[in-house]
């Protein structure tokens, strides 16, 4: 039998269907796995008209006939949207995005056409956005909100890009020339949440609540039938019926209930006013998850495969002329330099591949390490609703004898700074919990902290004294131990630093209902225009309105000067007790001026007492409705949250962008209303409200994460807050509690026993 001789193939080999089906299977891993889901969904794909996201387009087609039912991420795909930016920067680039549409459609796919709006960005209106000095990072910027408004508007999950391994190539060779780490030489990640997205909720890890509580939802977490009948049985096992007739027959032959419940019982059998004398119970903040997910499953392949598909599938592409111009961008010119000059061997592209494929393999190494240092983290309490939590940070075991081959102080060093590169890794996922930044702080700045609180792994310095310490927006105090206790572990309680009077503070706008609603209408009648968007605040509450109030509604800082206009607001004894205990509890010291309130930028305390709004001279003539109607379909002050305001079908098909444009222009529109045009009536009514917003009056009307208002505000504000998305392990480590820390103890002491047992001691 004679052996095949091997064959040297000069071009590049076209892409199969099945080796794409391979490589989406190994990007594109479930990301909920406990969920039970088979509902297809559809995928986007951002197309540019080039030969790579082209050949991508194809192949995504060619899968869906042939498989079905596979899968990405969680769901069968049912089709496959062609997102189609036109980002308007040169001369013909809108024909150019039609003729990409019309192409990708006889591929199979739904083509989108998405135009960027620069209103707003230009210094003038003759302006043209290439003649910006930021242009492309500005494009950038708006092109992933139009995919991301997109992904949102049609239920997608995944959004695929056709970057390939030559774009890997120059993503590296750049940050090299800008002095990255090994980090950032790991190039671009196969899959990533949606860039430029952070403040876009359903589209930047969340709307995975929104889902579960819908009609039909994309994720069910409920448990089966099976499941159900399972532990209906169990539970049915555990009762014991004479236990039950026991508590029953107790219950009855209490000589007074009401006594058992409303406290001691005063003169003439009536009951005394119950003091709160302590908080009350809490409904911790439900915690977001989801969002879009950016796939690059092209990155595996070169792009003279992706040609090469092209070619031999007959699939046409468009290239752009600015893509040559090595003065344009940094890419272009990286690009100019490897196809026109013959570089080192170390900037090749197989060295550089190479020395990515190794960075990223350091950075999987080091996080792996981080991570089983994580698990004995232990998280005392992690409270959502004001954004604290308190912990006690594990502890390096390090060796008390010297090791005969690592003694040196050369290596006792090295092995020391690991140790504190792993520490710092810790801490980045620590702060991930509370911190309101964006970014998390890299692990070199990260060192003073790290040297506070891992002190042994500093051996040669003095053991800094413990002091607050704020880093990344997160303040680190310590806390004193515990009586009887003053070996026991370091707790430190993590929460919010305090704003500081140098910048912004976070502030969060919801527009008042509009003027045509509301002139010439009693307030009792007034309607809301259903939820508003759901905004993210000060990068860690998503918070979303639904009111009628007459004036704009503000989340801001809990500020100290409303804290007692806001109390003796409360009414009763017991409501003012039970706020400052929630404070005491929740939010203890500064770190209560860390919370957000809603605010009114009016004085609304006569709606909330139920009288009227206007004048009694303008209100004549005026019908009165029932109290507490919140929509304009007649719902009452009791109709579910969730229900109220919904919106239309056509209005959920529209862009996000587009609906934000929209809304800005109803408000200017509202404006350029002139008081001249109104009956006399409505006339002296908008010329009273006008002055009485001249002179702004913010009053206090509620604490939403403590679930505290003022009386009457349940009929004219509702809320809805949820805490940002925290890491699965973080948040397992918090339910766990200070139970880990105890099996921990306990696993030691069964250690010791079983030494001395084996020494004989």
């Amino acid at each position: 039998m004679s052996t095949i001789p091997p064959v040297l193939h000069r071009s590049a080999r076209a892409i199969t269907p099945h080796e794409f089906l391979e490589v989406l299977h190994a990007t594109c891993g479930p990301r909920f796995p406990q969920a039970r889901s088979r509902t297809h969904r559809p995928i986007a794909i951002a197309i540019s008209g080039g030969v790579d996201s082209m050949a991508l387009a194809y192949l995504s087609a060619k899968i869906r006939p042939t498989e079905q039912w596979f899968k990405v991420a969680d769901h069968p795909v049912s089709s496959t949207i062609g997102a189609v930016v036109d980002h308007g920067l040169r001369e013909g680039s809108g024909e150019e995005a039609r003729e990409v549409a019309v192409a990708i459609s006889k591929l199979g796919v739904k083509p989108q056409v998405l135009r960027l709006r620069w209103d707003g960005l230009l210094p003038h209106p003759d302006a043209k956005p290439a003649d910006l000095p930021n242009a492309e990072t500005l494009a950038r910027h708006l092109r992933y909100r139009r995919l991301g408004g997109l992904c949102k508007t049609w239920g997608v999950h995944a959004l695929f890009t056709a970057h390939h391994e030559d774009d890997q190539y120059e993503t590296v060779v750049m940050r090299l020339l800008s002095g990255h780490g090994y980090r950032g030489l790991g190039g671009m990640r196969p899959a990533t949440d949606m860039p430029e997205c952070y403040d876009l909720h359903g589209i930047y890890q969340s709307g995975f609540l929104d889902d579960c509580q819908g009609s039909n939802p994309f994720y069910n977490l409920a448990p089966s039938s099976y499941d159900r009948r399972r532990l209906k049985r169990s539970l049915r096992a555990e009762v014991d019926p004479a236990v039950i007739a026991s508590e029953i027959e107790a219950g009855l032959a209490t000589p007074n209930i009401a006594a058992a419940y409303s406290g001691d019982l005063g003169q003439g059998g009536v009951a005394k006013p119950k003091r709160a004398k302590s908080a009350p119970e809490l409904a911790p903040l439900a915690i977001e998850d989801g969002g879009v997910m950016l796939y690059r499953p092209l990155l595996p392949f070169s792009k003279d495969r992706l040609i090469a598909t092209c070619l031999e599938n007959g699939i046409p592409w468009f290239e752009d002329p600015t893509n040559a111009d090595p003065t344009l961008t940094m890419r272009n010119a990286v690009r100019h330099m490897r196809n026109n000059h013959t570089l080192p061997v170390a900037l090749q592209k197989p060295s550089v591949l190479q020395l990515a494929d190794r960075c990223r393999k350091r950075v999987s190494y080091l996080e792996a390490e981080a991570d089983r240092l994580l698990r004995r983290l232990v998280v005392h309490e992690f409270d959502q609703n004001a954004g604290t939590a308190v912990i006690t940070l594990p502890q390096f075991l390090l060796p008390t004898a010297p090791r005969r081959s690592s003694s040196s102080a050369t290596a006792i060093e090295k092995r020391h700074a690991h140790y504190r590169h792993i520490a710092a890794l810790v801490v980045r996922h620590v702060l991930s919990m509370v911190t309101p930044e964006r970014e998390l702080t890299q692990p070199p700045r990260l060192a003073p902290l790290v040297k506070m609180l891992f002190p042994s792994l500093h051996p040669d310095s003095t053991p800094d004294d413990l002091k607050p310490s704020t880093i990344c927006g997160v303040l680190f105090t310590p806390l004193p131990p515990e009586e009887g206790r003053p070996s026991s572990p370091q707790k430190w309680l993590l929460c919010r630093a305090p704003h500081v009077t140098n910048r912004p503070a976070p502030q969060l706008t919801f527009n008042s209902l509009p003027r045509d609603k509301r002139l010439g209408r009693p307030p009792q009648s007034w309607r809301t225009q259903g939820w508003m968007r759901t905004q993210l605040y000060d990068g860690r509450f998503w918070i979303r309105l639904l009111h009628r109030l007459p004036c704009d509604v503000r989340v801001a800082p809990f500020a100290e000067a409303h804290v007692a206009p806001f109390r003796n607001g409360l009414g009763t004894l017991v409501a003012r007790q039970e706020f400052a205990a929630l404070l005491g509890k929740h939010a203890p010291g500064k770190a209560r001026y860390t919370l957000p309130a809603i605010y009114a930028t009016a004085d609304v305390k006569a709606l909330l007492e139920g009288k009227g709004w206007w004048p009694a001279s303008m209100s004549v003539g005026m019908r009165a409705a029932p109290v507490g109607l919140m929509d304009g379909r007649g719902e009452g002050k009791d109709a579910p949250a969730a229900d109220v305001g919904m919106e239309t079908e056509d209005r959920l098909r529209m862009d996000m962008e587009e609906r934000l444009v929209m809304e800005e222009g109803e408000k200017k529109e509202e404006k350029k209303i002139r008081d001249a045009d109104l009956p006399p009536m409505l006339a002296r009514q908008a010329a009273w409200e006008r002055e009485l917003f001249l002179t702004e009056r913010v009053q206090l009307l509620a604490l939403p994460t403590l679930g505290i208002g003022l009386p009457g505000l349940e009929n004219w504000v509702r809320w809805d807050v949820r805490y940002r998305k925290i890491d699965r392990e973080l948040l397992r480590l918090s339910k766990l509690g200070s139970k880990g820390l105890r099996r921990r103890e306990l696993r030691k002491r069964l250690r010791r026993r079983y030494r001395r047992a084996v020494n004989g001691d």
